[in-house]
């Protein structure tokens, strides 16, 4: 006889898009992901979060894991989506500092350097 596992609620954060985020609240179980509700857009993640926990009358305690999309995409998308993720992981238990996510950039990031202003005259 199977045993059923127990579903677990997860947050999964979609940050890889800098002007367009996802934050979702899942039911897992097993190999078996169903979204429950989301927040999409140009979003506040921290706040979506919030906003998903009120709706759902869930607490931060009733959430197994914070899950962030881990790349590839927008550098410092990826780079705010994994750091949050690993702030509630880290703060709540769910993870060891070993455990915790890095962003999987899928290249070197872009960064130039700053254009220098010339002094105007007057």
């Amino acid at each position: 006889m199977k045993t059923q596992e127990k579903s677990q609620l997860k947050i999964y954060i979609d940050s890889s898009q800098r002007d367009l985020k996802k934050v979702s609240l899942l039911e897992c179980s097993g190999d078996v992901r169903k979204e429950i509700d989301f927040v999409e857009g140009d979003i506040d993640v921290v706040g979506a979060i919030k906003d998903l926990l009120i709706r759902n009358k869930l607490d931060l305690k009733d959430i197994s894991e914070f899950e962030p999309k881990l790349g590839p995409g927008s550098f410092t998308g990826l780079k705010v989506g994994v750091t949050i993720a690993n702030m509630f992981n880290w703060l709540l238990g769910r993870k060891s500092l070993r455990d915790l996510n890095l962003p999987e950039y899928g290249r070197e990031p872009n960064i130039s350097k700053p254009k220098r202003k010339e002094p105007t005259s007057s």
